[in-house]
């Protein structure tokens, strides 16, 4: 059975994501593989600034591969050159893992979250808040535990933190379940409707660091 390692070749675009800096990633590209295992990559740029990794640094490499899904591993940087290009040499700290997300893994998480919607009556329109918390989320949608009866078709904006990012997206309800929490009536699941691609990439982010995590305890 081919690993995700097999599928990681030269000219494959990779992301970097630094330990305890999971809110950014960078962008990097496959440049060389040699016999020794050791991988050259480009080193990350931001807005034509060279993004400094060190000797002994430990990254997160993650890429694509195509029908098959997303692949991630620890490496260590072995050696850094600056000149006449930025490249880094690693290699790999861990095995290669799958990741089981983009928009349709769901992490079970407990976050606090905002909700708020209109209520119109007639001629009068009440924004209507309460706080809730989630069950479940993924980079589509999620599940909350609140106590507003909502109908399905409902469209809310909810308003939470991951990492240091503050997201706030629209959403629309499209099952309504009763809760089995002791503090919460309702269990509802929302599609995210209108989202910035940066707050479904730091929704997703957030994903990938929860996996590693719960990978490491060996708890999947």
């Amino acid at each position: 059975m081919s690993s995700g390692a097999d599928y990681l070749t030269i000219g494959t675009k990779v992301d970097i994501i630094k330990p305890y800096d999971e809110s950014l990633i960078y962008p990097s590209q496959v440049l060389d593989i040699l016999e020794s295992s050791e991988i050259i990559i480009s080193g990350p740029i931001k807005q034509n600034n060279l993004i400094l990794l060190h000797k002994n640094d430990k990254i997160y490499v993650s890429y694509n591969v195509e029908n098959k899904g997303k692949y991630f591993f620890t490496a260590q940087i072995l050696d850094r050159a600056i000149s006449p290009m930025y490249t880094l040499t690693i290699t790999r700290a861990s095995k290669v893992g799958k990741i089981q997300l983009r928009n349709y893994y769901r992490l079970l998480a407990t976050l606090e979250v905002s909700k708020e919607h209109l209520i119109v009556q007639g001629d009068d329109v009440e924004k209507y808040s309460e706080p809730c918390e989630t069950k479940d989320i993924s980079g589509g949608g999620m599940k909350l535990n609140c106590n507003y009866k909502h109908k399905e078709g409902d469209e809310i904006t909810c308003f939470f933190k991951l990492n240091i990012r503050h997201i706030n997206v629209k959403c629309k309800v499209v099952r309504i379940e009763e809760s089995n929490s002791l503090n919460y009536k309702y269990s509802i699941g929302v599609k995210f409707l209108e989202i910035e691609n940066e707050m479904r990439d730091e929704i997703i982010r957030y994903i990938f660091e929860q996996q590693r995590i719960l990978r490491l305890k060996g708890l999947i």
